[in-house]
């Protein structure tokens, strides 16, 4: 067995944030140019990505707590699509519409005095839907990428799903919530931050032939109704 050891882990994390980081550019660009249902199919594998950094990150830190690992429990450990997409969420945005619950619920945390009682029964429907999305977003981002990526039957077996009649506003927001994610992560990785609070990632990196430097994160510039 090769044992696998934390400092290749942790560069491993680092190689797999700078990939997190191209596929969103690709997902950006392909949004600007006319196509967000297949830039949300970048942003999706992308998330998988951050996701692996992280998983790479604990195996590193479960390494020098003493446990060991080969080259098949590595890739057995990242191999789970969906758990991926749960270790690469880093927030949980929710979007409402009028006249909905958690619409409603919101309003009222923006408008109503902190701690009062009206503030504190929105922030627990706020809470619970937080919650709830946190919950299914894993795996209702896998499905979106595979649902954006492949032509398959519906349901019905009479018929066909094909990603490029997917809904194009919700692919924007997949797309600007992975980069919105990528980039507290790359910032919390900045030079400054590793030295103080991740030595073992730096001194990692410091042993890289040449180290990578991170994609800058990129925002799709493209309104909804222009793209697609």
């Amino acid at each position: 067995m090769v044992t696998v050891t934390a400092e290749t882990l942790l560069q491993g994390a680092w190689y797999a944030m700078e990939q997190a980081g191209r596929l969103l550019e690709g997902a950006a660009v392909v949004a600007d140019n006319g196509d967000a249902i297949t830039g949300a199919v970048l942003a999706m594998f992308a998330r998988e990505e951050l996701g692996r950094s992280n998983i790479l990150r604990t195996l590193a830190d479960r390494v020098k707590a003493g446990e060991a690992f080969d080259e098949k429990d590595v890739r057995d450990a990242c191999d789970d699509h969906v758990r991926k997409q749960s270790s690469g969420a880093v927030s949980t945005t929710l979007r409402t519409e009028p006249p909905s619950g958690i619409d409603s619920a919101l309003r009222k945390l923006l408008s109503s005095a902190p701690s009062s009682a009206e503030w504190k029964t929105a922030k627990q429907v706020a809470d619970l839907a937080t919650s709830a999305k946190r919950k299914h977003n894993p795996k209702t981002r896998h499905a979106m990428r595979t649902s954006s990526l492949y032509v398959d039957l519906n349901d019905t077996g009479r018929g066909w799903r094909r990603p490029c009649v997917l809904d194009v506003s919700i692919a924007v927001n997949e797309i600007t919530d992975a980069v919105n994610d990528y980039a507290v992560e790359r910032d919390r990785l900045r030079d400054e931050v590793l030295a103080e609070d991740y030595p073992e990632m730096a001194a990692a990196l410091a042993s890289m032939q040449s180290k990578v430097t991170l994609p800058a994160p990129r925002w799709p510039k493209s309104s909804i109704s222009s793209v697609g």
